[in-house]
């Protein structure tokens, strides 16, 4: 009876112990579980980082391209107010030497 009994808690210790190493490596393999999908976040945060950096830069090159549309803009308005300039001034000179010919014809 006393052998029997040394051997179920032999076989007990050993059942305890087959338990023990089953845990840890239940345990083993959530911890890789969690390390996997943590890694598997830190991609995607960085796709999403990725694709707001690219959002910014295409922000940035419709802005640029605004940029250079108001430039031809302000240009092509410079231009027209130039030639209007010409055009009074040679109005102008016109007016003066219309009166310089009345000047003297009156006299």
């Amino acid at each position: 009876r006393e052998r029997e009994r040394e051997r179920e808690t032999e076989r007990g210790r050993e059942g305890g112990e087959i338990e023990r190493k089953r845990e840890k490596e239940r345990e083993r393999k959530r911890e890789i579980g969690r390390e996997r999908e943590e890694e598997r976040e830190r991609a995607r945060e960085r796709k999403r980082e990725r694709e707001r950096a690219r959002g910014r830069e295409r922000g940035r090159e419709s802005e640029s391209k605004r940029e250079r549309k108001r430039e031809s803009e302000r240009k092509r308005e410079r231009k027209t107010e130039r030639k209007r300039d010409r055009e009074r001034k040679r109005e102008r000179g016109r007016e003066r030497e219309e009166e310089r010919d009345r000047e003297r014809e009156r006299e």
